[in-house]
């Protein structure tokens, strides 16, 4: 009886035994599949994650491209502002230099205006001087003479323009004509010029040495175009080589001549 008891006990222990290695089986079995399943989820999820990290670093490269772009703008900027700045400053010292050459026109201008006001006044004077200047007549007559090809004035030759000068100290409205001649000898052109170097030597002499006013000194040269002599002969040619001076006066009414009178 408790042979069997045992062998029973044994079978029971037996099955007991085989159910519970079948248990441990089905339970490692599931418990592989749901490894097996969470090793799987696990690599989506890293393939997933090495995905997101893929974005993210490509993110970052554009990001830091901008960030160059941005910064290579910044230094354009920067450049741009100094230019700026630059042309502000010439602008301003433009302005300073405009300003300044205003000014210095306006000061022009008003020394023109006052030297046109002088002037004018010095025509009116003038005009009152001679009210009579198209109504004029020779009072005295010279001559000087020069050398062949020469304009020196020599000191024997002032005498006739010192009687001139007094004349014209005299009468406040004589005016004298200066008109140079020369002879035939040479071209047109340096005859021309010539007769002005003469003119002008007798000019100056009188508004240098003598103190007439230049105003009242009239000149003009001829050349050879309007001989005082013919030019065939020695004495022609040599009568030509001469600057002419007449002192004018104004005409004396006859009704005021009778009156004086």
């Amino acid at each position: 009886m408790k042979k069997l008891q045992i062998v029973m006990l044994i079978a029971a222990l037996g099955s007991l035994s085989s159910g519970c290695i079948a248990s441990r089986k089905f339970v490692r079995g599931e418990v592989k599949t749901s490894s097996d399943q969470l090793n799987g989820q696990i690599d989506k999820t890293n393939g997933e994650v090495k995905e997101t990290r893929d974005s993210v670093d490509q993110v970052n490269t554009k990001v830091a491209g901008v960030d160059q772009r941005v910064s290579g703008v910044d230094q354009r900027v920067s450049g741009v502002d100094q230019k700026v700045n630059g042309v502000d400053s010439k602008v301003s010292d433009l302005d300073s230099r405009s300003t300044q050459g205003i000014n210095g026109l306006k000061s022009d201008v008003n020394s023109v205006s006052s030297k046109a006001d002088t002037a004018a006044n010095n025509v009116a004077s003038l005009d009152k001087k001679f009210q009579n200047r198209n109504n004029l007549q020779v009072s005295v007559q010279k001559s000087v003479m020069f050398k062949f090809d020469s304009a020196d004035l020599k000191s024997a030759d002032k005498s006739p323009l010192d009687e001139i000068a007094s004349a014209v100290s005299q009468n406040p409205d004589a005016i004298i004509v200066l008109e140079g001649h020369t002879d035939n000898v040479g071209n047109a052109e340096y005859n021309m010029k010539l007769g002005e170097r003469r003119v002008d030597a007798v000019r100056r002499y009188l508004a240098i040495d003598k103190s007439v006013p230049v105003y009242k000194i009239e000149d003009i040269s001829f050349g050879a175009e309007r001989p005082l002599a013919p030019n065939n002969s020695k004495d022609g040619r040599e009568q030509n080589r001469s600057v002419s001076i007449m002192l004018l006066v104004p005409s004396v009414p006859e009704a005021l001549a009778s009156k004086d009178q």
